[in-house]
């Protein structure tokens, strides 16, 4: 597996008349018939007619389909939230808390997109019918991501980023943030009928349960005072 990503790194392609890479189009074309189909049911030969290529494309440029497959999974994932947009909330401003809500509101921006984008099918299959192991290419592109949100808390909570605690922290921002981002669009309107009205008033609530979350998890991991003689030891 490895040695096909190495493989399909170093094939580029020159821009077409269209103004796009044959091997953008392919991942393109790829990551609509994985959303509809899967990766079992789905073929070389439907994701090359519908980017209207050679049948060998996929060989060529990614050296096979679960190479392919790997590339299509980061790049749903760089769809629902990219580097550049966590760096932005890094530099929201100098208050911890200001970049919090910034995060947040990444978040939801990219929960109101999602039902846009063949990103959201093709994760909820993956997290359906998940891998043996995830692909080192998701996983390399998700740790910068991960270790930029561990900044975060850590600079809200004071934990240090080696921490228990602070993967415990970390954990209880993501997974509603995940799950918000991973919700069916019929689900959403089930239990958040006005989120795509008035997303700004499901942001406030997320920014008081986050905060008061992590400041319970300080309090609970501050260590104990106590006193003797009236005096504090």
């Amino acid at each position: 597996m490895e040695q096909a990503y190495a493989y399909h790194q170093r094939k580029r392609s020159a821009p077409r008349r269209d103004g796009l890479s044959t091997r953008g189009v392919v991942l393109e074309a790829a990551g609509r018939v994985f959303a509809e189909l899967g990766y079992e049911k789905a073929t070389n030969r439907e994701i090359c007619a519908r980017a209207g290529v050679n049948g060998a494309a996929i060989n060529y440029y990614f050296g096979g389909k679960e190479a392919l497959y790997e590339e299509v999974l980061v790049e749903a994932h760089r769809q629902l939230v990219s580097m550049e947009e966590l760096g932005a909330v890094m530099n929201a401003g100098a208050d911890p808390r200001d970049k919090l809500r910034a995060f947040i509101e990444l978040a939801v921006r990219a929960a109101r997109k999602a039902p846009e984008l063949w990103a959201l099918p093709v994760l909820l299959r993956e997290v359906a019918s998940p891998s043996s192991n995830l692909p080192a290419p998701l996983v390399n592109s998700m740790l910068p991501k991960l270790n930029m949100v561990r900044s975060l808390v850590c600079e809200v909570t004071g934990f240090e980023p080696g921490s228990e605690k602070a993967s415990h922290a970390v954990a209880l921002l993501l997974m509603p943030c995940m799950f918000l981002g991973l919700f069916p669009e019929k689900i959403q309107t089930i239990l958040l009928p006005d989120f795509m009205e008035r997303p700004e008033a499901l942001i406030e609530s997320m920014v008081s349960y986050v905060m008061g979350g992590l400041s319970a998890l300080k309090s609970e991991f501050s260590p104990p005072v106590s006193f003797r003689n009236g005096k504090e030891s």
